[in-house]
């Protein structure tokens, strides 16, 4: 009896295990990347919305509205409160909490902040960077404000 078997032999199979681990591997490190991506990104957005919000109650109410940043053991805070309240413990809508543990704050412009007469601003500049990149939200002294990525091509949106 001479029949011919069908299938895979030992090393077929190890090998075609082997490419699948390795797709998988770099499927989960971009997985990662892009997460870190998108952190930073949520944060800048939240970054410009609190400035945002700042920028037209001080248009509003012809009040001045300037940034802080304090630090604490369970991360940074932004705040427009006037010296009222110097941590986020109870986070409102003058404030941000950091939002995730790997993103920091490393340079702020003293003195940032909104002023209502005739809407204007002291021009400066917060510096958010994690892992994925480094981003920064800036204020022009009329007010404007965009977000910059500083990496590689400088990108303003």
């Amino acid at each position: 009896m001479n029949r011919k078997q069908g299938g895979f032999s030992l090393i077929e199979v190890l090998l075609v295990m082997v490419i699948v681990v390795a797709l998988s591997a770099s499927g989960l490190y971009g997985w990662q990347q892009w997460q870190q991506q998108q952190r930073l990104w949520i944060t800048v957005q939240q970054v410009q919305s609190l400035l945002e919000r700042l920028r037209s109650d001080a248009n509003w109410h012809n009040q001045d509205r300037l940034l802080s940043l304090s630090t604490t053991a369970t991360g940074w805070c932004l705040s427009g409160l006037s010296g009222l309240q110097t941590g986020c413990e109870n986070p409102g809508q003058w404030q941000l909490a950091q939002p995730f543990a790997d993103i920091d704050i490393v340079e702020m412009t003293a003195g940032l902040g909104f002023y209502g007469l005739r809407n204007t601003a002291w021009p400066g500049h917060l510096t958010l960077r994690s892992p994925a990149g480094e981003w920064q939200v800036i204020v022009s002294a009329w007010g404007r404000i965009r977000a910059c990525k500083t990496e590689g091509a400088t990108r303003c949106l």
